[in-house]
């Protein structure tokens, strides 16, 4: 064996350090974009709620970091980032890793689990709305501490840079996305360097690091903590998306920008404003922009915390469209229009309804609550539920995948739990100043995923009961009831169909079909980017059955899949698309009921057609419509 070459080796371990840098830099600007821009509103609504004195100021800043630490250091990059689908997490991933029977569920437990996590599913895209709103208004409200004249421009010039930032999503994020991460390492420097200009002239906040000061703090408000609570879980936005992002540049890219830059920044600039406040009280008004020593330096963070703000709001954006596709390939939403943004990175995707639903409800918001204090009442509650949520999540599949001992599972999760849920408590005090907000959004979609799996439940149910088999249709052809024309048919059916309707619909309305048969299936995998290979069996000389399995990650362009694995580029070019139209008829006899089917044929018929969502040649399709009674 030879001896390896020494500039070789040195080369290699270049590149994978080089690599490593690009993706912590990537990771500095995605992923922490959310949590990064908190310290902007974040210390000021606790202390409005709290009190500036400075027993209060210390058990804040105490609370702070420990929640810090609990909830991103510990629980969320030590134990939930290692439950991850083949490199990709977020709250669907842990649904897609459990067993089964979770995800078709028949007891009450399972039901109950399968409910809760489309809950968080729900509060996520509530977040997804929230955060444009609440981080550009925070940063745009500094423009008043440099004079009071613009004391009325933060509202319009937030609705002005939320529109534009929702107009340009379909011209994707993969050229602006190379500035995310030096502007992001560029804020988090700013916010540290000032937090240690404003620690310095008071030292002593050092000891606030101490849990002493957190639990006298909450020994001596007794109640009151949990009010408090449910501003300080706002130091923690954006937690999940360490894990949802997880996999665009992996955990320890994530791990190391958190523990190097992110986290040290985030700690040094709450304790600067916690030093601000302690000499001046009066600075609790607005604490952040507060640590500016004079005009010029207030100017530029303002610019900054603007430029931050938009990019916090274009990574949740992103994580918003990504996780409505995953919604969809898992059945969980009706069809999207799904636009890929760019040829060379498959998770740069636009979905058109959802940018204009968020962009729309966002600015509403804005219009709606005026101040990022306002709307911090209706924030807290989406990010409460989704954590809890999430912990739940984990920890079946600790105990069902992983196979943790109680003894193991039930305290590292009970601790996690029990800060969620204090969080959670908190929150739900809130629930008329604002927190009815998420309820009501995330109440919405939570709604929509129900009636989609419904309807589809039952609709798969009808396709089982087909009234034709395929031995009747071999028995036609054979008989000459059913004629044989020439060409190539492609069927696609519902992965519960035992014949496709369409092709029923054909034997019964023109009785005929073409002399080649192609049944093509799509069944959703488990898996974010699907291994399972294409499957063609040949069932006669004339019936060819195709299954393709499409992880939840994915789109799927069936033609193109067809040309790879079972067609000749010139046999698919000449062959015919079959589709089945359905209509539902909503009658009593149905065992959804008249309001269920009704939603659920809008939601239907509003739908992305399946031509334009599997990619099929709108000129060689053809739709046969069937009425069906659910």
């Amino acid at each position: 064996m030879s001896k390896p070459n020494g500039n070789s080796v040195k080369d290699a371990s270049h590149t994978h350090k080089a690599g490593t840098a690009s993706l912590v830099l990537g990771a500095t600007g995605v992923v922490f974009g959310d949590i990064g821009t908190s310290p902007i509103y974040a210390f000021k609504e606790t202390v409005h709620t709290s009190g500036a004195g400075p027993e209060s100021i210390f058990g804040v800043t105490s609370l702070f970091f420990w929640t810090l630490v609990i909830v991103v250091s510990v629980k969320y990059l030590t134990f939930v980032m290692r439950a991850d689908n083949r490199g990709e997490g977020g709250i669907l991933a842990l649904l897609s890793l459990m067993p089964e029977k979770y995800r078709k569920p028949k007891s009450g437990n399972e039901k109950a689990l399968l409910f809760l996590v489309l809950v968080g599913t729900a509060l996520l895209f509530g977040d997804g709305v929230l955060t444009p709103a609440i981080s550009v208004l925070s940063a745009t409200e500094g423009l008043a501490q440099l004079d009071s004249a613009f004391e009325g421009t933060a509202v319009p010039l937030t609705v002005v840079i939320l529109a534009i930032l929702f107009l340009v999503q379909y011209r994707g994020t993969h050229s602006m996305g190379k500035i995310f991460g030096p502007v992001m390492t560029v804020w988090f420097i700013l916010i540290g360097g000032l937090g240690i200009y404003r620690f310095m002239a008071e030292p002593s906040v050092i000891k606030a690091l101490s849990p002493v000061y957190a639990i006298e703090f909450i020994g001596s408000n007794g109640a009151k903590t949990l009010v408090v609570l449910a501003s300080v879980i706002l130091c923690v936005t954006g937690a999940e998306a360490l894990y949802a992002d997880m996999g665009h540049f992996g955990k320890n890219p994530i791990r190391l920008a958190w523990i190097f830059l992110v986290g040290p920044s985030l700690v040094i600039c709450y304790l600067g404003q916690a030093a601000l406040v302690t000499s001046n009280p009066e600075a609790s008004s607005n604490p952040f922009f507060g640590l500016a020593p004079n005009d010029g330096m207030l100017l530029a963070m303002v610019l900054v915390a603007t430029m931050a703000t938009v990019i916090a709001s274009q990574a949740l954006i992103t994580g918003v469209f990504s996780l409505s596709r995953q919604a969809v390939q898992l059945g969980l939403f009706p069809r999207l229009t799904i636009r890929h943004t760019s040829a060379d990175t498959e998770g740069q995707i636009y979905v058109p309804i959802v940018n204009w639903l968020v962009g729309a409800t966002s600015i509403v918001l804005v219009i709606g609550f005026q101040s990022s204090s306002a709307l911090a009442s209706a924030y807290v509650l989406a990010i409460a539920g989704t954590m809890a949520i999430t912990t739940i999540a984990f920890y079946v599949v600790a105990r069902q995948i992983w196979k943790w001992p109680l003894y193991k599972a039930a305290p590292l999760t009970g601790i996690f739990l029990i800060v969620d849920l204090a969080f959670l408590l908190g929150t739900a005090s809130h629930i008329f100043d604002g927190g009815w907000v998420p309820v009501l959004l995330g109440g919405i979609v939570l709604a929509l995923m129900l009636i989609w799996r419904l309807g589809n439940l039952a609709l798969n149910k009808k396709m089982r009961e087909s009234s034709r088999t395929w031995q009747e249709i071999y028995a036609g052809c054979e008989s000459g009831e059913i004629a044989m024309v020439p060409g190539i048919g492609i069927f696609m059916a519902s992965p519960a169909e035992v014949v496709p309707a369409a092709l029923i619909s054909h034997v019964t309305i023109m009785h005929s079909l073409p002399e080649s048969v192609m049944v093509v299936t799509v069944k959703s995998d488990t898996q974010p980017v699907s291994t399972t290979p294409v499957l063609v069996d040949h069932i006669t000389d004339r019936l060819t059955q195709v299954t393709i399995t499409a992880g939840y990650m994915e789109t799927v362009n069936v033609p193109s899949i067809l040309q790879r694995s079972a067609l000749s580029i010139d046999d698919e070019k000449s062959a015919t698309y079959y589709l089945s139209e359905r209509h539902f008829l909503a009658s009593e006899g149905g065992t959804l009921g008249n309001r269920t089917e009704n939603l659920f044929e809008i939601l239907h018929r509003n739908a992305v057609s399946p031509t334009q969502f599997y990619g099929l040649p709108y000129d060689r399709v053809i739709t046969i419509g069937t009425r069906i009674d659910l």
